[in-house]
């Protein structure tokens, strides 16, 4: 067990309460907790002030959380930006010409690069980005199936994911906890991080300046995809 999550199951049963409902009044999975608590798994800054918010210690427990804090872990290289086609062309007779070209180009590597489309929130395809193709899939998913999801605001910027980014998304049809997924809901597609909830519930969490949670009845959720990857818009 981590200091950290010694701490935290320390407060945690100080405070009398079980992992599932400190989970739910936290926003997250009951899974999660138990991770924190055994050490499998590294809290984030975020998780852990509202787990301490939550059980009343965020002032006692600081200096302990600082002393518990993990290194901070080197991000990975980022990957090159794809090359993204225009869907409105700038001179239609030149780019036609050039379009021509580029198909006969495209149709040779088709076994190895995929132009995958970008969708806004009404689902209309505004863009498309080259998207390699490995082992004749795109992160696991079906080329033809896999789509780009441009994200509209920032209601997603307390998990690193700002307005103009895109999110790489895979078809999925069922809810996986503490992942960000691609939904249709209230007439609307949009992403957000869901936890299954008793009584088939979903909670679905954003997070801009600060953390809120929808809570809905399942069958009024269709779900999308999985967001597996992450375009950082420059």
């Amino acid at each position: 067990m981590s200091r950290m999550g010694d701490t935290i199951r320390t407060a945690r049963l100080k405070a009398k309460m079980t992992e599932k409902a400190l989970g739910r009044k936290c926003g997250l999975a009951e899974s999660v907790i138990k991770d924190i608590e055994s050490g499998r798994r590294i809290a984030s800054d975020d998780q852990a002030q509202r787990i301490l918010k939550v059980l009343g210690a965020q002032d006692s427990l600081s200096t302990e959380l600082d002393a518990a804090a993990e290194p901070p872990q080197p991000l990975p290289k980022p990957r090159p930006r794809a090359y993204v086609v225009p869907l409105e062309p700038d001179n239609p007779q030149k780019e036609s010409a050039t379009r021509e070209a580029s198909d006969a180009w495209l149709d040779a590597l088709g076994g190895v690069v995929k132009r995958v489309p970008v969708i806004d929130p009404q689902g209309v395809a505004v863009d498309h980005v080259l998207t390699p193709i490995i082992g004749g899939k795109i992160e696991g998913g079906a080329p033809d199936k896999v789509l780009f999801y441009r994200c509209p605001d920032n209601a997603l910027r307390g998990f690193r994911v700002f307005a103009g980014d895109l999110l790489l998304t895979v078809p999925a049809s069922k809810p996986e906890d503490d992942r960000l997924m691609l939904v249709f809901y209230k007439g609307q597609r949009m992403v957000r991080k869901l936890l299954k909830l008793d009584g088939s519930r979903l909670q679905l969490q954003s997070f801009d300046y600060e953390f809120t949670a929808e809570v809905a009845a399942a069958a009024e959720v269709k779900i999308l995809g999985r967001c597996v990857r992450l375009e950082r818009a420059l």
